[in-house]
């Protein structure tokens, strides 16, 4: 069985990374997200009378993507804010 969380986990730390680490740091990252994933589906015997591994999976996924999303926003650092007046007269002119 494949994890979507592992996946997830591998995007993660390729973003923390940067596009700008070498090609050892990316083979490191993949051979990680195996051993992973071969400990995951070892403990599933553990796992499957006590919870829903699908389930767990998912949500651990969704977890992982959503602080990729997060670690993406926090890089690009902050926008520029619109005065309020400026949006007030961009709202007029729509109407």
């Amino acid at each position: 069985m494949a994890f979507n969380s592992v996946t997830a986990l591998q995007g993660l730390v390729n973003q923390a990374l940067g596009k700008a680490d070498t090609a050892a740091a990316q083979q490191v990252v993949s051979v990680g997200g195996l051993v992973l994933q071969g400990v995951l589906a070892a403990s599933i015997s553990r796992l499957t009378g006590h919870v829903d591994v699908n389930a767990l999976d998912a949500a651990l996924a969704k977890t992982l993507e959503g602080a990729t999303e997060l670690e993406r926003v926090l890089a690009a650092g902050p926008v520029t804010q619109t005065p309020a007046n400026e949006t007030a007269d961009l709202n007029q002119a729509a109407q």
